[in-house]
């Protein structure tokens, strides 16, 4: 399996992480109430809501709500699906407080792009809006799917998560290799999920086109403005997909697969 430090080894880029990643899986009293009237008493498990300002430069530029694992690799997948990279050969440096609240990140060249001023909303709606960087949405290339691909990522999917699996409260995207394997990685936003595999598939130097991207959630432009910014030709959801999103996937080429289950998945 791929390693940060594997990823150092070879590359200019610095990581100097203080934060020790704490559990993301939290729990609250809560009383459970039923129909007849009995109530219950228990333990909840939870996710973590963790709160990280990202600046580039010097220059606050977002602000995420997350769960408190894999922040590297969704730091530089934010950074690359913003268009604020190229690459990770952009980058000189990525810290990260003791707290892990606050990541800085150096670039090797100066960027232009707008201040943020809000916080990452967790759902989906809203999100069309990207850091003014410097590369914009290019077509893909064109991909030919992998049946047995996509039916392996929706068996994948079926495992469950750990998360999800201990609080219901997750969204996963996987990340098909171009080697087969497949990375998981989870967050209560599918946009960070979706993130931190693409900072993987960065850090892991895998070619972006010859990758595909599963995500749980449903596909509005945005997730397909985000795959298209990440070079990968083709992306499958368990959900469905919005009819902007399908507009915007045939303009740029994007391979949208949709309503992927072990036994059947439907293209548009």
């Amino acid at each position: 399996m791929f390693t940060i430090e594997d990823f150092q080894k070879g590359s200019i880029m610095k990581i100097e992480d203080h934060f020790k990643e704490i559990d993301a899986i939290t729990e609250k009293q809560a009383m459970t109430i039923a129909a007849d009237g009995t109530e219950r008493l228990e333990e909840d498990r939870l996710i973590h809501e963790h709160f990280l300002e990202v600046s580039v430069n010097s220059y606050t530029a977002f602000r995420l709500s997350c769960t408190a694992e894999h922040l590297h690799e969704l730091v530089t997948g934010r950074l690359y699906t913003e268009g604020l990279i190229r690459g990770t050969e952009d980058i000189e440096r990525l810290f990260f407080c003791a707290k892990g609240s606050i990541a800085e990140v150096t670039l090797s060249e100066e960027v232009p792009f707008q201040v943020y001023q809000g916080t990452e909303p967790t759902c989906c709606s809203g999100n069309r809006q990207f850091l003014s960087g410097e590369r914009k949405m290019q077509v893909l290339p064109e991909a030919v799917v992998d049946r047995r691909a996509v039916f392996a990522l929706a068996g994948y999917f079926q495992k469950d998560s750990r998360l999800h699996k201990s609080t219901s409260g997750t969204h996963s995207c996987y990340l098909h290799l171009p080697d087969g394997t497949i990375a998981g990685f989870e967050d209560i936003s599918r946009h960070n999920a979706l993130d931190k595999a693409v900072g993987h598939m960065l850090l892991a130097d895998a070619d972006p086109t010859a990758c595909m991207l599963y995500t749980t959630g449903r596909v509005p432009v945005d997730m397909v403005q985000k795959t298209v910014m990440a070079r990968v030709p083709v992306l499958v959801s368990k959900s469905v997909p919005t009819d902007a999103a399908v507009d915007l996937a045939k303009e740029y080429g994007l391979q949208l697969i949709c309503k992927a289950w072990p036994d059947s998945y439907t293209v548009y």
